[in-house]
């Protein structure tokens, strides 16, 4: 359970770090879910954290283990981003993942 928590908030952390880097940064804001995948594999990479320890599942390669969980922690972003976009009916137009969406226009 705590495992799960720790992957949550690390998820939560970086949805918040992108989104400030991204409005400080305006070039950066077309590159938001590549940026997403960096921190969210660079800060479980720096805290050398896996998940498959935590529930006591026995990989071969450890190192494997953290880069799979970095990657789990960058796919939970997508469920905070949901979860902001219900709360604040703000569905972040601006973000690529949700992106803008149109009407098909009638071409013939």
């Amino acid at each position: 359970m705590y495992t799960f928590a720790i992957i949550a908030l690390l998820g939560l952390a970086t949805v918040k770090l992108v989104d400030f880097a991204c409005e400080t940064v305006v070039g950066l804001r077309p590159l938001r879910s590549l940026l997403t995948f960096v921190v969210a594999v660079a800060g479980v990479l720096a805290l050398d954290y896996s998940m498959f320890e935590g529930w006591n599942a026995h990989i071969s390669d450890r190192t494997l283990g953290v880069w799979i969980t970095g990657f789990g922690v960058a796919g939970i972003t997508v469920a905070w981003r949901a979860v902001f976009a219900y709360l604040t009916h703000d569905h972040a137009t601006r973000d690529e993942t949700l992106g803008e969406h149109t009407s098909l226009r009638r071409a013939a």
